[in-house]
């Protein structure tokens, strides 16, 4: 029997989701979205009903939820809201043409694209949106929250801390650290630690602030 999975966020992750659900899990039905977009609100997106604002989704019980969005801090700010309702369920989805190597770890409510692989000895939170067509070093680290463009490539032994944004095309050296809720623009190449809070962009990453 399939399980019901509502979707938080009727935009592009949020419906890529809803499009694509059969190859991330067969046993789940979409049950509709909840957003925040009041010109959304009773419509239909992605061929399923935006039933609500987000608010409403806390009114549910026992029921499986995703986080359809990017923006790390937005992510970050809907989980702390939804986290009082301790009976939601936030499972992660991995495309059936991901590949994540044995010991990976990957945490509640990520979701994993198609194309991208994970080398041995990863790790990856929670609420975590990992882009099509990344590759992901041996030892990668990344924190709750951080998003991944697609394109996106880390050297081994790199560390994505919580709720970075990381832009189409970045990579990193071995053994970088990008600090906590810093932007990395597209394309950019990052060679040495970025402190938390910051943007960066260019070849090499250098802060633009």
């Amino acid at each position: 029997m399939k399980k019901n999975l509502y979707i938080i966020g009727a935009g592009s992750v949020g419906g890529h989701v809803a499009l694509n659900i059969e190859e991330y899990a067969d046993d789940y039905n979409i049950e509709g979205f909840f957003d925040d977009d009041p010109e959304k609100v009773g419509t239909e997106q992605f061929g399923f009903e935006v039933l609500g604002p987000i608010d409403q989704a806390l009114e549910l019980r026992h029921e499986a939820l995703v986080i359809g969005i990017a923006f790390p801090r937005i992510k970050r700010q809907i989980v702390e809201k939804l986290s009082v309702n301790s009976t939601l369920v936030f499972p992660s989805l991995v495309h059936e043409q991901a590949w994540i190597s044995k010991g990976v770890k990957v945490g509640q409510g990520c979701i994993i694209y198609p194309g991208t692989a994970i080398n041995y000895g990863s790790g990856i939170e929670d609420f975590v949106v990992i882009n099509m067509n990344c590759s992901l070093g041996h030892h990668t680290e990344v924190g709750r929250y951080s998003s991944f463009a697609p394109g996106v490539n880390t050297g081994g032994h790199s560390t994505i801390e919580e709720a970075v944004d990381v832009g189409i095309g970045v990579s990193t050296l071995q053994d970088v650290r990008v600090g906590g809720d810093s932007t990395v623009g597209g394309q950019s190449m990052i060679i040495r630690d970025v402190k938390p809070e910051s943007t960066v962009a260019g070849v090499p990453g250098k802060s633009v602030e």
